[in-house]
């Protein structure tokens, strides 16, 4: 959905395998080569800027190249760029490769290269990749295969956001297009290992094997791409072979789609989080005994158990597991803390100003499976007198009432994101700067001494970065502007008639499809 949405999917130890035999391949109705995958939800567009959400760049990082990418254990490599130099904190020169082309046989410049990471920033393109480069100042082709970047600021994120937000189309189609680059009326070109062929909101998208990529060619030809919106009808779906796979698996549902046969699901850590955003400028939850009244309610645990089925846990801090694999090991941080305990639970609140308990309206997306943790925390905070008014919404209705910060005092969130640096979430959850409409802080924290710990994240590497990072994450499990709840592991489903491998960071999950042996 977001900068969070759905990107790459990990690999530390979860590099999972999907052993596959040939049954069904034969009925299948489709050639040997040719996968037939469904997403919950239609792509809306081919461009990140107008489609950063799961379906699209699903399609997106299939088609098009970025400069760098990230490999099996999410660490930084060469895609397009075949290396790069950091001569000072703030500049990075990139030098590309040779040869590459786009589908239809021109080349991949300099100038597309810096002109694809230059629209972000401009109002025009109104970019929703836009937070991914805000520290971007000057991108130029300074020779023609050389791209030099001077940041507005040192940031030890950038090369890790790049690997999601810069993808590489060519500037005199996207120079054209500000605002409806990657539209079924447009559409897109790219130097990715597939091509566009067919793109509609409303049949689905088709690619194809682009035959003049750089890189390794896939052994996919062709790729069906089409939304089937219900959970179930997608299930019966690849359980009868009507299509091949998917990604798209709400994971409170996974005993069902273990069990289908013909079909193996797998699973890995998502780089996700799933948390309750409490919003802190006005009404009761502006006090902060009231806040983690709240926390201790709770029950994580039942929480965890009920929407993950056994695929994931209770989310200690306020970041994605894996990120915080990346960054402290096995050795997490003791910050403060507020396991279920109706006992603390009320003596926090008869603290507050609200002793007696009081009401909120929690609006959410009734397209979701939301329900069901949010009926779950509706039990729990009853116990203390805290009564939460539940609001469905329409999934579009939800999303602009949400991202426009406005009477949306509790809410669930589950943000996805896409790299191991911590520098991606937490500016996002606490910054001022994300406070406003259309960013992610929506709890609405923030301090101009957040704002200068934030700033310490791009300036500092190693332990040093390690140390800003646990004081931020302990100044959010001390004021509670957020109550971690649960994370979750990835799920895809594939008949057995293809193999693949995928992890939390995969960047392109087709190129790692590939038909089983003897189909």
């Amino acid at each position: 959905m977001t900068s969070a949405t759905a990107l790459a999917r990990l690999a530390t130890g979860a590099l999972l395998v999907l052993v596959a035999g040939c049954a069904g391949a034969a009925s299948s109705g489709a050639a040997p080569d040719t996968l037939r995958w469904a997403t919950g939800t239609a792509p809306n567009s081919l461009d990140i800027a107008h489609g950063f959400n799961d379906a699209s760049t699903t399609v997106q990082f299939a088609v098009l190249d970025t400069m760098v990418t990230l490999g099996a254990d999410g660490r930084v490599i060469p895609s397009i760029a075949a290396s790069w130099t950091h001569p000072d904190p703030r500049t990075y020169v990139f030098t590309m490769r040779e040869g590459p082309k786009f589908s239809d046989g021109t080349p991949v410049t300099a100038e597309d290269a810096a002109y694809s990471l230059t629209r972000h920033l401009d109002p025009a393109v109104t970019s929703q990749a836009a937070s991914y480069v805000t520290q971007v100042k000057k991108v130029e082709a300074t020779g023609p295969r050389t791209v030099k970047v001077t940041l507005s600021k040192p940031s030890a994120s950038f090369l890790a956001t790049a690997a999601l937000a810069w993808q590489i189309v060519p500037k005199r189609l996207a120079a054209a297009h500000p605002k409806d680059l990657g539209s079924p009326e447009v559409g897109t070109l790219g130097s990715g290992p597939f091509k566009v062929t067919k793109f509609s909101l409303t049949s689905g998208v088709t690619l194809e094997r682009n035959d003049l990529y750089w890189g390794p060619k896939p052994e996919l030809r062709k790729i069906e791409i089409k939304a089937i919106g219900d959970a179930e009808t997608l299930r019966l779906a690849v359980s009868s072979g009507e299509v091949d796979g998917t990604n798209d698996i709400q994971v409170s549902e996974t005993r069902k789609w273990s069990a289908l046969p013909g079909v193996t699901t797998s699973f890995y850590p998502a780089n996700n989080i799933t948390y309750l955003s409490l919003g802190v400028r006005e009404g009761p939850l502006k006090d902060v005994h009231v806040r983690r009244a709240i926390a201790h309610a709770l029950d994580r645990e039942a929480l965890a158990t009920l929407m993950t089925s056994g695929h994931g846990g209770i989310a200690d801090l306020m970041l994605p597991k894996p990120q915080l694999a990346a960054l402290y090991g096995g050795k997490l941080p003791k910050l403060p803390a507020y396991p279920h305990d109706v006992n603390a639970a009320k003596a926090e609140l008869a603290k507050s100003a609200h002793p007696q308990g009081f009401t909120l309206t929690a609006p959410y997306d009734s397209g979701s499976d939301d329900v069901k943790a949010l009926q779950a925390i509706v039990a729990d905070l009853a116990v203390i007198g805290v009564k939460l008014d539940l609001q469905p919404l329409p999934t579009e209705q939800y999303r602009q009432r949400m991202f426009s910060h406005q009477d949306t005092p509790l809410q669930l969130v589950d943000l996805l994101y896409g790299t191991p640096d911590p520098g991606e979430v937490l500016p996002d959850l606490v910054s001022r700067a994300s406070a406003g409409p259309q960013g992610f802080n929506f709890s609405g924290y923030g301090s101009p001494e957040t704002d200068a710990r934030l700033d310490d994240l791009g300036k500092l590497e190693g332990a040093d970065r390690a140390a800003v990072v646990t004081d931020v994450l302990a100044e959010i499990a001390d004021q509670v502007p957020y109550v971690p709840l649960y994370t979750k592991e990835a799920a895809v489903a594939l008949r057995k008639r293809f193999t693949g491998q995928f992890g939390t960071w995969t960047m392109n999950v087709f190129s790692t499809i590939r038909p089983a042996a003897g189909v």
